[in-house]
Order: structure tokens, then sequence, then C-alpha cells
């Protein structure tokens, strides 16, 4: 019942939100891929196989070549429900073809029609009297279509010393989206810019050691043109530019057939947070993840069996627990 009411409450917000222009992307970001979350949204500079439309574009180039296909659940449980799928294809020996679909909506929710003059906790309790009534379902949606275009520049970065010139990696990455919302009556359209860079590199000139560890740093700059939407109430919001920036350290064990990485980020939406994550890679069959988003832990497991990837994810919410389960396949 807290859930409710808190959820409640958020919706009754969005919706004074929408007629003073500023409601933007409240439940999109949400439906991250499992993998993602599990590192507590740290991966902007990882090598994570699905998600790249919202983690870093560039992230499309970064991995193999191959075709795929990855097709996300989440639920936010007893409050709303993401459906994701995304595809990958290679066009030519140089560039990727990405194409991302979310869908998220809450259901089963009822509204009263005038809410004026009332403060937002009348609001939420004026609301719960009329569960399991014959009401009017509140009607929210929110849908994302991204098209995302990839490519992966290789070179060397030569000192001048005789052992030492560092082999990197550019993946670089740009998506274009369009926004589809609906909140109770109301509609709003928008769209948006999205790039996002790689650098992958190590140092094995330096020492032996290193010779084995892969560095990576990213940078995601989301929503370049203060993404429009606008309304059908003749409003306009702006989901407002955002820059991600992290990085990556991937140390390979062949001793043990196992790799390690340990990733972190921080970005301007929300000032003083950083996210971490933790990831252990075991013969390319199961692969344990953890993470913390500045608020939360989060845990997650993946488990390769051939062309397929099973990704799982769990975070426990003020609101309710997340859970989240992505199937990949590679052609």
């Amino acid at each position: 019942m807290k859930s409710l009411k808190l959820l409640i409450l958020l919706l009754m917000i969005c919706w004074q939100s929408l007629y003073s222009g500023e409601y933007a992307d409240a439940f999109l970001l949400a439906s991250q891929h499992p993998q993602v979350q599990s590192l507590g949204y740290s991966s902007v500079a990882a090598r994570v196989s699905s998600g790249h439309a919202l983690n870093n574009p560039a992230g499309l180039a970064s991995g193999d070549r191959n075709s795929q296909l990855s097709m996300v659940y989440q639920q936010f449980t007893g409050l709303s429900n993401n459906i994701g799928v995304e595809g990958k294809y290679a066009l030519g020996e140089s560039y990727l073809l990405g194409i991302t679909l979310i869908h998220s909506a809450v259901d089963g929710l009822y509204s009263r029609p005038n809410l004026s003059g009332l403060t937002p906790t009348d609001r939420r309790d004026s609301v719960l009297t009329l569960d399991n009534s014959s009401a009017e379902i509140i009607d929210y949606r929110e849908d994302g279509a991204f098209i995302t275009l990839a490519r992966e520049f290789e070179f060397e970065f030569n000192l001048g010393w005789k052992f030492f010139k560092i082999p990197c990696r550019l993946p670089i990455g740009v998506s274009a989206k369009y926004i589809d919302k609906v909140l109770v009556d109301n509609r709003g359209l928008g769209f948006g810019i999205d790039i996002g860079s790689q650098l992958f590199f190590n140092l094995a000139g330096m020492n032996k050691i290193l010779s084995r560890t892969e560095f990576g740093i990213g940078l995601f700059l989301s929503d370049i043109l203060n993404t429009p939407v606008y309304w059908t109430t003749k409003h306009q919001d702006a989901i407002k530019r955002m820059l991600v920036g992290g990085f990556s350290i991937t140390q390979n064990l062949p001793k043990y057939a196992s790799q390690l990485t340990v990733t972190s980020s921080i970005q301007t939406r929300y000032a003083d947070v950083r996210q971490y994550g933790i990831a252990i890679k075991v013969k390319d069959t199961i692969i344990l993840r953890g993470g913390y988003d500045g608020y939360t832990p989060s845990l997650g497991l993946g488990i390769g069996l051939k062309k397929f990837i099973i990704d799982y994810s769990f975070s426990q919410h003020e609101l309710a627990n997340m859970q989240n389960i992505g199937i990949n396949y590679h052609f």
C-alpha cells in the first residue's frame, strides 16, 4: 500500500507539472539493460553486450560485429512494466547499425477527474478511495525508439620510447531518438540526439603485469539539444542535456579462465552522485555482477549458453523491488 501511495503521488505531481512545462523523461531511463542496472549504471566506459542506446551509443561498436537481437523485460514490482528490444546489424566492414524500441507503462491506477484545490496528500488519498471502483483508469505510458550508428577506430599512440607504444580502440556512436508519452488524456512527442565515445587501451609497454589489463574511458552526452517534448496541452517540456563520464579497468586472469572488471561513473543530472560496479566472468559462461547507483545496491547474474546470453538483475528501491531479465541472441 505504501508503494502504491508513493507512485500515485508521483503521477499526480507529473500530471500537475505537465501544465507548467516541467515534465520530461520520468520512466524511460529506468528501462536499462540488466547488465547496466546490475553494475549500478556505472558502465558508460565498459563493454556491455546490450542496452547501448541508454548507456552509451559507442558501445554498439566496442564488442563483436556479429548481428544480435536482445529482448529485455523489467518489472518494478506492483508498479510498472517495461519491455525493450534491441537489434544490431553490421553495415559493411566499418559501421554498425542499432535499433532500440522501449515501452514503459503503469497499469491499474484509478483517477479522480477534479483534483484542483487539493494538497498532494489529499490528491493521493482521494485517488486511493477509488480503488476497486468503477472510476476511470489512469492511462500512462512512455515509448522510445532509437536509431544508432557506431564505428570503432584503431590506432597506436607512440610516445617515442623504444618499447612504449599504446594500442588504442576508439568506438564512437550517435543516436537519434523519438519519444512518445501519454499521461491521462494528454500526449507528448519528442525528438533528440545523443552521442557517446569510449577509449580502450593497455600499457603493456610499461610492465608485463599490465599486458593483461585493459583501461577504458567513456563519455556520453545525451539530449544534446535539450530534447523538446511537445504536448497536446500546447505546452513544451525539455529533457535537459546530461553528460556522463566514467572509467573501467578489466583484468584478464588466464590461469583461472576469468576476467575481473571494475567500473565507475558520474553524471551531471544528479549532483554528488557516483556509481560503482564490479563484474567477474568465469570461462565466458557465468558472469557475477554487483553495483551501487549512489542510492541503492544491485546484483546481477549472466549465463552464456552458446549463442544465447541470459542476464538477470535485482535492486531494491523505496517504491518497490526492480527486477530485469534479458536474453541476447548472437547470429
